[in-house]
């Protein structure tokens, strides 16, 4: 009888034995479980604070000289018209009108001048000796000065027959043909300088606050255009509005360019302007979210070292207006997103943002 009672003592020892293990057993199943769910986070890296900051603008391509050109007379075009497009020189002939109708006034004109001028140089000799009347000499020497006159105006419009170009540049438009019967001043052609353009661009109020005028004007600038955006042009401040538009709230800012000889460069084209940071240093900020704490020019962010999957809490410190000043380096990737309930030395991974989300 005793015998029977210890076996069935030590059975239910042996069933509760077991099933502790297997409780046990469970526990550390779900333990392991818990541990394997690492929290994703976004990270950011820091960038290259050594590199010189660009700002760019986007900009629009004028001319800094242009023409319309037209004929002061009028009068039929004898000659070719050039073709749009057409690179021309200073002084280079671009358009004629038939000289005959103004080539036989200045004919007449002379005529006329040299019968004035005998008869004023007559009446001149005669008026010493008193053989001519003061009203007489008076009429013959203002027909003479009127027939000068009349010379010299149809010697300018003998010349107003042509069109000289005005400067090294490019046809652009033309607005009549060979043959055409044009008034005094109808417009031609025009003419701009595509050699030495100028870039027109809008800088933002807060831009030019930051960091004046005189800095801006100094900084290293360079364009790039839409149709050539590989090849930097170098360009030279020229002027920036002190008048903001009340609209955008910019201001109107210019650079000159030099065409280079591989880059064809048109009024209207667009492209880009990149003005050097005037601090001649690269300003980097975190935002808000990445913030364990932030005061007095200091603070807090979680790092993310890449070989261990762990973060750490990083001291950095910022300049006066905000930006790293120190305590991360180049390359350094911080929690940017997500850095609730994180602790010192835990395992995230970098959140990757999938296909349509």
């Amino acid at each position: 009888m005793p015998s029977k009672n210890v076996s069935r003592i030590l059975g239910s020892l042996g069933v509760m034995l077991l099933v502790s293990v297997g409780v046990t057993g469970c526990n550390n199943v779900n333990s392991q479980e818990v541990s394997r769910v690492i929290k994703p986070v976004k990270l950011t890296m820091v960038p290259d604070l050594s590199r010189q900051h660009v700002d760019s603008f986007i900009g629009k391509l004028d001319a800094t000289e242009r023409a319309v050109l037209s004929f002061n007379v009028a009068g039929e075009i004898a000659s070719v018209m050039p073709r749009m497009g057409k690179q021309v020189k200073k002084g280079e002939l671009l358009a004629a009108l038939d000289p005959t109708d103004y080539q036989l006034a200045l004919d007449t004109r002379q005529a006329e001048f040299d019968l004035a001028e005998t008869q004023y140089l007559r009446a001149k000799a005669l008026i010493k000796d008193t053989l001519i009347s003061k009203d007489l000499f008076d009429q013959t020497e203002t027909n003479y000065k009127v027939a000068k006159a009349q010379l010299a105006q149809a010697k300018i419009d003998l010349t107003y027959t042509k069109i000289i170009a005005p400067f090294d540049g490019t046809v652009s438009l033309t607005n009549a043909e060979s043959h055409q019967v044009v008034a005094a001043n109808q417009p031609v052609m025009k003419v701009l300088n595509n050699t030495v353009m100028d870039v027109v661009f809008t800088v933002p109020v807060s831009f030019v606050s930051n960091y004046g005028v005189q800095a801006i004007s100094q900084s290293s600038v360079w364009v790039t255009m839409d149709s050539a955006r590989e090849q930097q042009i170098p360009a030279l401040f020229k002027e920036i509005s002190t008048q903001p538009n009340a609209d955008t709230n910019t201001y109107t800012a210019r650079v000159t360019v030099r065409r280079p000889a591989d880059v064809t460069l048109l009024s209207g084209m667009s492209g880009q302007v990149h003005v050097a940071n005037p601090e001649n240093k690269r300003q980097f900020t975190l935002p808000r979210t990445a913030w364990i704490s932030k005061e007095d020019g200091k603070g807090h962010v979680w790092k993310f070292e890449p070989n261990e999957k762990r973060v750490m809490k990083t001291a950095v410190i910022l300049d006066d207006n905000g930006f790293i000043h120190s305590g991360l380096q180049q390359g350094d990737l911080v929690v940017e997103t997500g850095i609730h309930g994180l602790e010192e030395g835990q395992l995230v991974k970098p959140w990757v943002e999938e296909d349509g989300i």
